[in-house]
């Protein structure tokens, strides 16, 4: 396991900020894994740590400045149709919801920033977002780790 820091450095940078492309770097990091490169649990202490972290600045930014996220979202009719229908999930499901949003596509950004806007209670946002996204780390790096398992060498190099 003799890869350094750098590619954990690379993993956090990619999966901090939302709506970055990431599936192809933690698929390869699983592979990495697989072969013994890099250590699965880092790569999943680092992918889950840094989404977390990414999920609480867009949470606390929304939290921070309500009306000019609602603004932003409401400059356009499906902008604020979906932060209006993500606020109102919220305020009925609560945590489960705030899970289910991480899953679809910029549930991320819109259910952290329906979140900040209702003022969601930090603790049950942490819980919320902590749950979220060890799932989804374990589906995107296990991806790479399986199948480099399942191949065998795994990745060379």
């Amino acid at each position: 396991m003799g890869s350094g820091v750098w590619p954990y450095v690379l993993i956090a940078l990619l999966t901090l900020p939302p709506l970055v492309p990431n599936t192809w770097l933690l698929v390869t990091a699983g592979a990495l894994a697989a072969a013994g490169k890099m250590s699965l649990a880092a790569v999943l202490l680092v992918t889950a740590g840094s989404a977390v972290l990414g999920d609480l600045l867009v949470y606390g930014g929304a939290r921070r400045f309500g009306g000019g996220v609602v603004r932003l979202f409401g400059r356009g009719a499906r902008r604020r149709a979906a932060l209006e229908w993500s606020a109102a999930r919220i305020g009925r499901h609560g945590i489960p919801f705030v899970i289910a949003s991480r899953f679809a596509p910029c549930g991320r950004v819109v259910g952290m920033s329906a979140a900040g806007v209702l003022r969601y209670p930090l603790r049950r946002v942490l819980c919320a977002s902590a749950v979220a996204e060890s799932v989804w780390a374990s589906y995107s790096v296990g991806l790479g780790y399986f199948g480099g398992a399942a191949a065998g060498e795994g990745v060379t190099g």
